[in-house]
């Protein structure tokens, strides 16, 4: 890698109308060394690096002019060293990384987005990492600096929801107590009250929209209400809620579905198409073990179908909901595709996600391949599937399911935009 140290030494000396022998004198060297820096006979030797920088205002990297590809391919190798070693026993080699990965990614835009992996990292990691003091501490650290620091508000969100799991039981309450917001005082509900105070309705009315979804996608979707804790899970439990979970939303939409389309209602999409897609995959998963493997494969023909259909919509579609209190309420679905060098096969798949109304950057959900490929392959935690596994028509749904979700070659991608 070509290193343009000597230009950018003269080129930030000049910026800053500062002399060779100004810049001597600060370092503690003779002005011929900066010469020579500067005209690429020598480099300086590494303590020199961190000194330039805080002089230019810069960071090592920009000083060294490091491509800033190149960059954000050693950061990307590091994030997965640390992610495997938060699987393991070693806390002090956890934090030592995690060291790193701040004071190289704090300052810099363009890779602050990904602190929030410190966090989870930890917290889906080992006891022996998550628990160990060091680690705790240093993670204490972290978090301060991000939620005390000039960074955007998802970020700040997500390491406080991260934190408030981690934390010890000795820390948690004074933790949160700093940095968890007061339901009612969120700007949302402070604006809500406002516009409901002064009659102003048409504000008001999108910010009740905004928070009666979130109710819904908290209780009914997703996750929200699919397993006892108290007791394990039993295969005709688990279809009652799911059965509460979809006539919920059937009956929100004001929809009576028809035979064919149990899970959609009509066969359409709308904005609860990740819900859907959830609650349909589950239940062709229970019927299979309950004895109606007819209506197991009813229910993935309507859930794949649905799946094939968000998938093939145009980026930046907007979708909407027929529930008369939820008229407002839209999606914009905007198309990605993972770049990684690790796993090129599987990070290149496409997925969708969801953004609260048109143009905006309110990231709701994502809809990509992990949940619905890995329960219709996985080899354990999925078995009421086997009922229905050794008919031809289960491996046509999961053929469907991966040609949704194969990669997507670097020339389609290119010719896609």
């Amino acid at each position: 890698m070509k290193l343009n140290i000597g230009e950018n030494i003269r080129r930030l000396r000049r910026a800053a109308d500062m002399t060779q022998e100004q810049l001597a004198d600060k370092l503690g060297v003779s002005y011929q060394s900066v010469s020579r820096w500067e005209n690429g006979t020598t480099y300086p030797d590494m303590e020199f690096l961190p000194v330039l920088s805080s002089i230019f205002g810069v960071t090592v990297d920009e000083l060294i002019g490091m491509e800033e590809s190149k960059k954000k391919e050693q950061i990307y190798e590091r994030y997965r060293v640390y992610g495997e070693l938060c699987d393991g026993d070693q806390p002090e080699e956890v934090v030592s990384l995690l060291r790193e990965l701040r004071r190289d990614c704090m300052t810099d835009p363009a890779l602050s987005g990904y602190l929030w992996q410190l966090f989870s990292n930890v917290q889906y990691g080992s006891d022996a990492v998550m628990h160990h003091p060091d680690v705790l501490s240093e993670l204490r650290i972290t978090a301060k600096e991000i939620l005390d620091g000039n960074y955007e508000r998802w970020l700040k969100d997500s390491v406080v929801e991260h934190m408030s799991y981690i934390e010890d039981d000795e820390h948690v309450e004074s933790f949160l107590d700093q940095y968890a917001t007061e339901r009612n005082l969120t700007k949302d509900m402070l604006l809500y009250n406002r516009y409901r105070g002064r009659d102003e309705w048409d504000k008001s009315d999108p910010l009740r929209q905004k928070r009666l979804f979130s109710i819904i996608h908290d209780q009914f979707g997703n996750s929200g209400l699919w397993r006892r804790g108290d007791r394990p899970n039993h295969v005709h439990e688990s279809l009652q809620i799911n059965t509460t979970m979809l006539n919920f939303i059937h009956n929100l939409c004001g929809v009576t579905p028809d035979p064919a389309h149990p899970i959609t209602g009509d066969g359409s999409v709308d904005i609860f198409v990740g819900d859907r897609v959830e609650i349909g995959i589950r239940r062709a998963c229970y019927l299979a073990s309950t004895g109606d493997p007819e209506g197991a494969f009813v229910v993935l023909e309507d859930t794949v179908s649905m799946i094939e259909k968000v998938m093939s919509l145009p980026d930046k579609t907007v979708l909407s909901c027929k529930s008369i209190c939820l008229e407002d309420e839209q999606f914009e679905l905007r198309r990605f595709v993972n770049h990684s060098k690790e796993n090129p096969d599987y990070d290149r798949r496409p997925f969708l996600r969801f953004f609260r109304g048109k143009g905006t950057d309110e990231y709701v959900y994502t809809l990509g391949f992990r949940f619905p490929l890995y329960a219709l392959t996985a080899p354990h935690g999925w078995e009421w599937f086997d009922p229905i596994r050794p008919d031809p028509r289960f491996a046509a749904y999961v053929e469907r399911v991966e040609a949704v979700f194969a990669p997507v070659t670097p020339e389609k991608a290119a010719e896609e935009g």
